[in-house]
């Protein structure tokens, strides 16, 4: 997400005191209100508040109807090999994976020299691949699924199967000739057009992505989901198009800043400065470097919520479906520490979006927040600095989805336990720990589980020990 606006986002510490009772107030109301509407959430003991929030409300992507799918093999060809073919077939209808997948590779050449036995070949390796990656994931399944177009690059199935596997891995080999092929042979199927949409929205060609956004909506009218989720990303994509239309873009080794040439021309290099020092600086101390360009959008201060959909009280935003920086500019030169921070702080919004593989709420947003914070080098206090006595916390678990339906002072609330909760788990774990964390996130694991995995504790037991600890400083006064 983006900063909550003071003056570019300051918010002084006098105003926090000033204001800190009545946002805790605010937050425990809306606390105690999720209680009665979830009373099986176990409030927490402990402390309070200050201010500012970031990404936007991102809807989960729904099933695209590109999982893989077997095909039915059909009548074996006559021929020599017909005991080895019907042997493997048993094999993998009785889930048999590394047998089959032996038997298969052992096909003598001369076998696969009949195109009818090539075909009932790659029917057999597709269907391998489905297997393997119901039980070891996708990238288990890519070989067999490769293996089976290249046998028979005209078998529709498996040509989606691949094409699934290549756009979940995010796999060089999703390239525009191999999405147009595939659209060629399976023009009515959504996955492939939404596939070379996100494609073409990473080369920035906005126009093209619509147009394949626009075919994938029309061909998903079987997944009511799909077809909303569609609809929702095809109209952020049309507003981007139609907001950056006129501007330019700049290049540094790691980021595109696309800025309006006439007003903003004067603020890209420093931008581009800023960025790269916090690409080099972040990404060593996250141990994760991004491996494609991030597109920062600098907007006028009169554009910059229409263009990007933002609240009110943002500073900039980081946009998980389109994933993209976006900043307003004005004042930016008069204020190089709120547009560092701005920028660095949304940075790593970026790079944890494609460290976990573009996954929406991969990360739950109490994290995602706090680590922008702490990663950016963000003045944030802790709460045991500007609070005095033993207070009521809303449970991190209330904190893990979309904060854009707070109210923007019980956000404040959020954004401070955010930040002291990753501060305590950073500090009493150290930043390997937090790395591991996101990478078994990264494969589809509930924080709950990859703290337990990593921390050998329960998520229950973690928020316990930061509450306390919040508490003990409080008592003895140490930070």
């Amino acid at each position: 997400m983006g900063a909550i606006r003071g003056e570019h986002g300051r918010v002084g510490p006098l105003l926090v005191l000033l204001v800190l009772a009545l946002l805790l107030v605010a937050g425990q109301e809306w606390w105690l209100k999720r209680q009665r509407e979830a009373p099986e959430k176990v409030p927490l003991p402990a402390a309070s508040p200050r201010s500012r929030p970031s990404q936007t409300a991102a809807p989960p992507i729904p099933s695209h109807g590109g999982q893989a799918r077997s095909t039915q093999p059909g009548d074996l060809p006559a021929s020599p090999h017909v005991q080895a073919l019907e042997a493997i077939l048993r094999l993998i209808q009785q889930e048999h994976e590394s047998e089959a997948q032996a038997k298969l590779v052992a096909l003598p050449p001369e076998a696969l020299s009949d195109q009818r036995i090539r075909n009932f070949a790659a029917i057999l390796w597709n269907n391998l691949g489905v297997i393997q990656g119901k039980a070891r994931g996708t990238a288990a399944a890519l070989p067999a699924f490769k293996t089976a177009v290249s046998l028979n690059p005209d078998d529709p199935t498996a040509r989606l199967n691949l094409t699934h596997a290549y756009w979940e891995l995010k796999d060089p080999g999703l390239t525009r000739e191999f999405l147009e092929k595939t659209i060629g042979m399976v023009p009515n199927d959504p996955l492939p057009h939404l596939a070379l949409a996100d494609l073409l929205y990473d080369k920035d060609d906005l126009a093209g992505a619509i147009l394949h956004l626009d075919h994938a909506t029309r061909h998903a009218a079987q997944n009511p989901d799909l077809r909303a989720y569609l609809e929702l990303v095809a109209a952020k994509v049309t507003r981007t198009e139609q907001a950056e239309q006129k501007f330019v873009s700049r290049e540094s080794s790691h980021f595109t800043v696309k800025f309006d040439g006439g007003e903003d021309y004067a603020i890209w290099h420093r931008v581009l400065d800023i960025l790269e020092d916090a690409y080099r600086d972040i990404g060593q101390r996250f141990g994760y470097f991004p491996s494609k360009p991030v597109v920062v959008a600098l907007h006028t201060r009169e554009t910059f919520q229409t263009a990007s959909g933002s609240p009110v009280w943002a500073d900039g935003l980081f946009d998980p479906i389109l994933g993209r920086i976006k900043i307003p500019t004005k004042g930016a030169l008069t204020d190089e520490a709120w547009l560092t921070r701005v920028l660095r702080h949304e940075f790593v919004h970026a790079l944890l979006h494609e460290r976990t593989g573009g996954q929406l709420g991969a990360v739950p947003t109490w994290l995602n927040e706090g680590l922008a914070m702490q990663l950016a080098g963000d003045p944030w206090p802790d709460l045991d600095r500007i609070i005095q006595g033993d207070v009521q916390l809303m449970a991190l678990n209330v904190l893990e989805g979309s904060w854009m339906g707070m109210p923007a002072n019980v956000a404040t609330v959020a954004y401070l336990e955010g930040n002291s909760a990753t501060l305590y788990l950073i500090d009493r774990y150290g930043m390997e720990k937090v790395r591991e964390i996101i990478g078994l996130l990264a494969t589809g694991q509930p924080i709950a589980a990859a703290i337990h995995d990593r921390l050998f504790i329960s998520y229950d037991e973690f928020q316990r020990r930061w509450a306390d600890n919040l508490n003990e400083k409080l008592r003895t006064g140490k930070t």
